[in-house]
């Protein structure tokens, strides 16, 4: 099982680092990821896709430049015709706040997502909180809103967002699945992490999914994994990735215009 990080919001990448990690994909993951206003974002879709690689090649033997990616109807992405060593893969990725976060199994489904604990400007927590009453169980709104503090509500929102997130994704339903469906148990956050959170679907407790949560650096970082048993190799946390883990090859992109056009965006709004 892999599960890796990647800081974006401190990689300011150089002409030659951009346009190596640029050569590293296809024509069209370059294009959709030039289609972005903001670095930012930019940036987030660029170290997802080049952590997908990454992983492929890791588990495979082959190039990270060799795979040959396409997206389903729902928008998810998924190799052509991979080799056997990746034929049963299931991987996700997800990108907010400062980073970008990559999971992957050959035995097991996966689903990622991370979120940094922040609020909307503009918006009180308890505004923010009656636009998503629908998204929770009355169980679950009664743990978050639990904390005195509003600081200590918002982390438990994104705790609880993350793992609904994660769980969808690895289904494969995504957000059409309806959230008040499935509700959790949260488990103890010991050093940063906790893996013993339960879930219940239409009420009934499925104890072939678990889950792993990492808080750090005010993000929430959580794999859903269905079917699987925590070995002990596997009770490792995420691994946070340098881009020298991201990109093997020297060689760069020709078309230095694909670094201009990136180096002229906004960082934010």
């Amino acid at each position: 099982m892999i599960r890796h990080i990647f800081k974006t919001s401190t990689w300011h990448p150089t002409e030659r680092e951009w346009l190596r990690a640029a050569n590293t994909l296809s024509e069209p993951e370059r294009e959709r990821i030039s289609q972005f206003m903001y670095k930012r974002d930019a940036k987030q879709s660029m170290a997802g896709r080049l952590m997908m690689r990454s992983c492929f090649a890791q588990l495979s033997g082959e190039t990270p430049e060799s795979f040959h990616l396409s997206r389903d109807e729902s928008g998810k992405p998924y190799i052509v015709d991979p080799s056997p060593s990746l034929s049963s893969i299931s991987f996700n990725v997800s990108h907010a706040g400062d980073y970008a976060a990559f999971a992957a199994s050959t035995t097991a489904k996966i689903g990622v997502d991370v979120m940094k604990v922040e609020l909307r400007r503009n918006t009180s927590v308890q505004q923010f909180f009656s636009h998503m009453k629908r998204q929770f169980t009355d169980f679950e709104w009664q743990k978050i809103r639990s904390p005195a503090t509003d600081r200590g509500k918002l982390v438990n929102f994104y705790r609880h967002w993350c793992l609904k997130e994660s769980y969808v994704k690895a289904i494969g339903t995504g957000l059409k699945f309806g959230l008040q469906r499935i509700q959790f148990d949260l488990g103890d956050l010991e050093n940063g992490i906790c893996r013993s959170t339960t879930v219940s679907v239409d009420g009934v407790l499925d104890l072939n999914w678990k889950f792993e949560e990492i808080f750090q650096d005010n993000h929430f970082v959580t794999i859903a994994m269905g079917n699987v048993e925590f070995s002990p190799e596997d009770r490792a946390s995420v691994k946070l990735l340098n881009f020298s883990d991201l990109v093997v090859s020297e060689d760069p992109l020709s078309d230095k215009f694909y670094f201009a056009s990136f180096d002229e965006k906004k960082e934010l709004p």
